[in-house]
């Protein structure tokens, strides 16, 4: 269903803490990808609350996404709205409990909801902007939630594919406990945890609306795993890559688990976007020693529904195979 006039736009969805960061700062390094971070927080965290992009300057100093702004500026849409109100109509029409309705809307009856209408033209033309500044082919947005995937088949001008990526539950629950500094800010400050219980739910409500969304067959997707991922990253990637109809032969890798970044425009994400160099893929499993048994069986009750059909054990051993900070 791909066409020539249209700009591919490559979706990672799932629970954060998942490796969504380091796989889209990967695919940026390939010939004719663009590494675009969570577009979604674009007008929040990039343009109301000033923070910075993955090159270290703020979005409106950004060599690529001030261009990208001054492209917009010309869209009747983006022309008219400020940030703030680009954030109401998200929270109107893209939040994940409208994951389960969007998938639904046809095209046709899109302009019924005019915060829905507004909101998808508008990632539209921001999709078309920053394909038009990069000379991308295909966009990497890794914003990871349900209810934007759910919405993808209303954007106008886009071909949609989607990576539905998973982690082992107890693993996400771990990693949403430390702390971790937002380097994006001009001061330090702490990201935001998630307890046990709240992570588990979570992975489970947003994996569950992934699933729908990929079974309504409104784009091609696939599934990956974390831990199929850093066990053959080079594999996983030239899947991704497959899958977009693009080409393997430029990936960034200095051997089989090894990848050179040198730098990416990414918006939010993981502190790690800020990472250059020759960068080792390997399995962050400290969880499975240091995680409470509390919490272990917390997450694993919690979580037991979706475990098997994801193929993790009750029981977690230690991986065979072994990206950080995540």
């Amino acid at each position: 269903m791909t066409t020539a006039h249209k700009t591919k736009v490559l979706y990672i969805a799932g629970w954060g803490r998942s490796g969504s960061t380091i796989i889209d700062n990967i695919l940026g390094e390939i010939d004719g990808f663009f590494s675009g971070g969570e577009v979604h927080y674009l007008w929040e965290r990039g343009l109301v609350e000033g923070r910075k992009c993955g090159c270290g300057r703020r979005l409106t100093e950004c060599p690529v996404w001030s261009r990208v702004l001054e492209r917009l500026a010309t869209d009747e849409i983006a022309a008219s709205a400020s940030p703030a109100q680009v954030v109401r109509w998200q929270r109107e029409s893209v939040r994940v409990r409208h994951s389960f309705g969007l998938v639904r809307v046809t095209r046709d009856r899109v302009r019924l909801n005019e915060s829905l209408d507004l909101y998808t033209r508008l990632l539209g033309a921001t999709y078309a902007a920053i394909a038009e500044v990069t000379g991308a082919r295909v966009i990497v947005d890794s914003s990871k939630r349900p209810s934007e995937a759910s919405a993808l088949h209303l954007v106008p001008g886009i071909s949609p594919y989607a990576v539905h990526l998973v982690r082992d539950p107890r693993a996400v629950a771990y990693s949403w406990h430390r702390r971790k500094a937002h380097l994006d800010r001009g001061a330090p400050t702490e990201m935001r945890r998630h307890g046990t219980v709240a992570s588990t739910l979570s992975w489970t409500l947003w994996n569950s609306a992934i699933e729908m969304v990929r079974r309504s067959g409104h784009f091609e997707s696939m599934r990956l795993r974390y831990e199929d991922f850093v066990g053959d990253p080079k594999r996983s990637i030239e899947a991704i890559v497959d899958m977009v109809g693009e080409e393997t032969s430029s990936l960034p890798f200095v051997d089989e688990t090894t990848v050179r970044l040198s730098g990416n425009h990414t918006i939010s994400g993981n502190p790690s976007r800020f990472s250059t160099g020759d960068m080792p893929v390997r399995a962050d499993d400290d969880w499975i020693r240091k995680q409470s048994l509390r919490d272990r069986m917390i997450a694993t009750s919690l979580a037991a529904p979706l475990l098997h059909r994801y193929g993790y054990r009750l029981r977690p051993r230690q991986p065979a195979g072994s990206v950080q900070a995540l």
